[in-house]
């Protein structure tokens, strides 16, 4: 009886370590078919990301109602809805879009975010504007912003042994007087990081178009010029 417990026993250890084996080996296969899968796209999540947030401290800048405006699309592209491309060792070429918003509505957000995150009163109104004097409105508040987008994209070359990723955004930011219906001022800002990596992933993809946008952003408002413009708006003293 003894020596037919501790076979059972062994049985029933040998029994588990097979469906342990056999489930760890069907994993890995799942695992390995997910990555042979073919991918027809990649998408991002296209936002600003804050570093080192510091609030507007001026009283009178911060009484300002400021409207951010859709920015205006003029890329030299076929298709305004992607961003970029991966291009496989093979040279094939994956798109890369925008998951939630168009490129020109995911860069008016996130200058409509950099906004609200350093304390500067924001409209709720996101209006269409062509940059012209004569098209403000009134009902846009104190400082309207709008501008163009000449460059936003994300490119990524898979090759061995690395991954290069580069991105690039450039824009013109247009700051005007409502109360005036007159431009001010405008801000020419370009960003272009490059990162490489032994890894491939759609995060990386998001993490160095984000650090682009981002950067334009802050170019465009953390420089002593423009703080003393908005100012000097504020003031009336421009």
């Amino acid at each position: 009886m003894k020596k037919l417990a501790v076979k059972s026993g062994y049985e029933k250890k040998c029994s588990i370590l097979l469906t342990v084996t056999l489930l760890l080996i069907t994993f890995c296969f799942l695992i390995f078919l997910a990555s042979c899968a073919e991918v027809s796209l990649y998408s991002v999540d296209i936002k600003y990301e804050p570093v080192d947030t510091v609030r507007v401290s001026n009283e009178k800048v911060r009484e300002l109602v400021f409207t951010v405006s859709k920015f205006n699309d003029l890329r030299q592209v076929d298709d305004k809805t992607t961003i970029g491309k991966v291009t496989k060792p093979d040279g094939t070429e994956i798109l890369i879009l925008p998951k939630f918003r168009r490129p020109s509505d995911a860069v008016t957000h996130a200058f409509q975010d950099y906004l609200s995150k350093t304390g500067y009163e924001l409209s709720t109104e996101t209006p269409e504007w062509n940059l012209q004097d004569d098209t403000i409105k009134k009902e846009w508040g104190n400082i309207v912003i709008g501008g163009n987008i000449h460059e936003f994209k994300v490119d990524c070359v898979k090759k061995w042994p690395v991954r290069k990723y580069t991105a690039n955004v450039k824009l013109t930011v247009v700051f005007a007087d409502v109360r005036k219906s007159k431009t001010r001022f405008k801000v020419n800002v370009e960003s272009s990081p490059t990162i490489e990596d032994l890894r491939f992933s759609e995060e990386k993809i998001e993490e160095i178009i984000n650090d682009a946008l981002s950067a334009a952003i802050r170019k465009t408002f953390d420089n002593q010029e423009t703080k003393q413009k908005i100012i000097n708006m504020a003031e009336g003293t421009d």
